[in-house]
């Protein structure tokens, strides 16, 4: 699943619960990913890890 920057704070405010977990999505472009680590809740040290696939996108895995 790619997030556009404009679905990216409502999906992770849905995602938001009192357990985290790591969860996985992917970017068009390193821009989007950043701004979805630093919407509110903003991640911690340790919680993302970002990886880029053969197609261009960027992945990313972030503890919520």
């Amino acid at each position: 699943m790619t997030v556009t920057t404009a679905d990216a704070k409502t999906f992770k405010n849905a995602l938001r619960s009192d357990v985290k977990t790591w969860h996985a999505l992917s970017f068009s472009t390193m821009d989007e990913a950043v701004n979805f680590v630093n919407f509110e809740p903003a991640q911690g040290a340790g919680e993302v890890e970002f990886s880029f696939s053969p197609d261009g996108q960027i992945w990313l895995m972030y503890f919520l």
